[in-house]
């Protein structure tokens, strides 16, 4: 009997963290061990030999891992990390100093069982990410329910979504209602309600009703699948700071050697003390290790494009994080991107018979895909009213390009279109007729009109006040509409300003001009705007659900909140703040006891602080991304 897919996998990760957690309390039983061994050695009434065995037990217990693989790397020339300390513990046990090794390898082990133990947990976050996907999904064949693996799933098959599970593939609601978790694509915590009709995405959970659904793409073109793609993808694709990283340990680590190597050699060749100078090399080789910089400086980059996708901002590459932190200047497209792209209803002019006036136009508009029937349906729905009372049959139905529609109902004709259709058939009307409304006329009379509006996008008010606080100079809108339709969306949102009537050539020329001055931010739809979004320092495209893969723009809003912007700008600019400060204080702090050493001013635990601390405090600082 095939177990439910969801149960299975919170079975597999549990069993996956008993383990780490086992593993977790053998290294701590270990490490305690290992610090009552190193106590022993400090009673006055032993003799040598035997404290001598309590250092070499406290070594083995403590540091046997790190031996066996600095050992390793010694026979093959990797001159890493653990090479170093091995170097450094063998050194410092034949000069005799096996106090010393053992405050080395007891401080290493438990700085790198607490860095562990922080990148773990970094990691987790980019888990809840990629584990969006499902393996298998519940599909109809021949009135049966068979379980098949999620990738042998069709367009147009249908599916059964129980309570509990996650959306296989973006699919169409067929039949059911229920709501589902978004807050692993878009951020958003409150649940949301779906019914018949609706589209839904793959990575989102089922909590309650199940769900009858049709797919709508297969499982590689499906949201889940397409995120999981750009999570690793971002990881891999590194920036200018990484990659400098990067060239800078492969000369760094060598050079430091050689020096380590000339600091003991050359002082015994002119007749120094060969003990002293040995353990100065010793500081100098530990404190030197470039661990703090090459593992901080990437984390604090996959930090942050961990949290900026928990926010629902897929970035396509950490290589994108500085563009998107230095920027001072975003440009917007609106529709679909200020606005959803659909008209709502503005105005009613007939309120005392409402319910009688929107059954007129529902059952003319009900068949339609036109923007203004869906903006009637929507107020349908909102108003809670069920279709099928105010649906009414419609006898001569003909749609009039350019004016309107019209039909019988109940044997009265109905007109309802703008007001060249009442010039058309001589309805009478004031002459402060509102010129923006759609209106409706009921045997030769008119009864009633309706307004409509772009629909703008959920908490866009404060758009602009949000923005310049975090120091954009210049948020301007470019737009193909016109100067009125432009400037009436503009003031909804803080007054931005605006650049009207482009063709997509001149907005590319808009963002080309503002990119002489200040690193530019695009935020577009995606649709007619690739030229621009390959063009700006950082490009964001609506998500939408379409086929983000293929997308230009070096980001994807899979949440479609441009409100969260701000935001999102002010954790990149933190995280890049945070990076910076580790380079510093990882450089400074190395400088410092590196001085000290080669001055005979260091012992070697400061040396194993200036290497396993500061990679401690800068990792621990990198993951203090995750708390913005």
């Amino acid at each position: 009997m095939a177990c439910d897919h969801e149960h299975c996998t919170q079975h597999h990760h549990s069993k996956e963290e008993l383990e780490e957690k086992e593993d977790k309390k053998k290294e701590i039983i270990l490490y305690v061990v290992a610090g009552a061994t190193f106590l022993i050695t400090f009673i006055p009434i032993l003799p040598e030999s035997v404290k001598i065995a309590f250092y070499v037990l406290t070594l083995l217990v403590s540091g046997y891992e790190l031996f066996l693989e600095g050992i390793k790397n010694i026979f093959h020339f990797r001159f890493e990390e653990d090479t170093l300390m091995t170097i450094a513990v063998i050194a410092a046990c034949c000069l005799g100093d096996f106090r010393e090794a053992c405050l080395v390898v007891l401080l290493f082990s438990l700085g790198e069982f607490i860095e562990d133990m922080a990148i773990a947990k970094s990691n987790r976050h980019i888990e809840t990410i990629v584990d969006m996907k499902t393996d298998t999904a519940n599909l109809y064949q021949e009135n049966e329910i068979v379980i098949v693996p999620v990738e042998n799933l069709k367009v147009g098959d249908k599916i059964l979504i129980k309570p509990g599970e996650m959306v296989p593939v973006d699919s169409k609601v067929l039949s059911g209602k229920s709501t589902l978790d978004t807050s692993r694509l878009t951020g958003e915590s409150e649940p949301t309600l779906v019914t018949e009709g609706q589209e839904i995405l793959s990575g989102n959970s089922n909590l309650n009703g199940s769900l009858t659904a049709e797919v709508i793409r297969e499982y590689r073109d499906s949201t889940a699948s397409q995120i999981i793609d750009l999570v690793y993808e971002a990881t891999n694709n590194k920036g200018k700071t990484e990659k400098f990283i990067t060239k800078f340990s492969r000369i760094y680590t060598p050079t430091v050697i050689i020096l380590a190597l000339a600091i003991s050699i050359i002082p015994i060749l002119i007749g120094l003390d060969a003990r002293i100078w040995i353990t100065r090399a010793l500081v100098f080789l530990v404190a030197s290790c470039p661990c703090s910089i090459v593992i901080s400086i990437p984390l604090g980059f996959f930090s942050c494009v961990g949290v900026l996708s928990k926010k629902g901002l897929l970035v396509k590459g950490t290589k994108h994080i500085e563009a998107l932190a230095k920027a001072k200047t975003i440009c917007f497209d609106k529709t679909g991107t200020i606005t959803t792209g659909k008209m709502v209803i503005d105005e009613i002019s007939e309120s005392e018979k409402k319910k009688e006036f929107f059954s007129y136009v529902y059952s003319l508009e009900h068949l339609s895909n036109h923007p203004i029937a869906i903006s009637i349906e929507n107020e349908v729905e909102k108003q809670g009213w069920k279709k099928e009372e105010l649906l009414q049959e419609v006898l001569e139905q003909e749609e009039i390009a350019g004016y309107g529609i019209k039909g019988v109902i109940q044997g009265k004709q109905v007109l309802f279109g703008n007001q060249k259709l009442l010039d058309e058939y001589r309805i009478p009307y004031l002459e402060d007729l509102n010129k923006k409304g759609i209106y409706i006329a009921v045997d030769g009379k008119l009864y009633g009109y309706i307004t409509l509006k772009e629909e703008i996008r959920k908490g866009a008010e404060n758009l602009k006040a949000n923005l310049e606080k975090i120091g954009i100079h210049k948020i301007a809108m470019l737009t193909g509409d016109g100067q009125e339709k432009a400037e009436e969306i503009s003031q909804k949102i803080g007054g931005i300003e605006i650049y009207a009537s482009l063709l997509p050539k001149e907005k590319l020329e808009k963002v080309e001009e503002f990119r002489r001055k200040d690193k530019v931010i695009f935020v577009g739809d995606g649709i007619n705007d690739s030229p621009v979004l390959a063009t700006a320092d950082f490009s964001i495209s609506m998500g939408e659900g379409t086929q983000i893969a293929s997308n230009t723009a070096d980001s994807i809003l899979i949440s479609n909140q441009i409100a969260i912007l701000p935001n999102i700008i002010k954790i990149a600019k933190s995280s890049m703040r945070i990076i910076y400060f580790n380079m510093l204080f990882s450089l400074l702090t190395k400088l410092v006891v590196l001085i000290l050493g080669v001055a005979g001013y260091a012992p070697i635990w400061l040396a194993v602080f200036a290497d396993v601390g500061v990679t401690l405090l800068t990792v621990l600082n990198s993951i203090r991304i995750y708390r913005k």
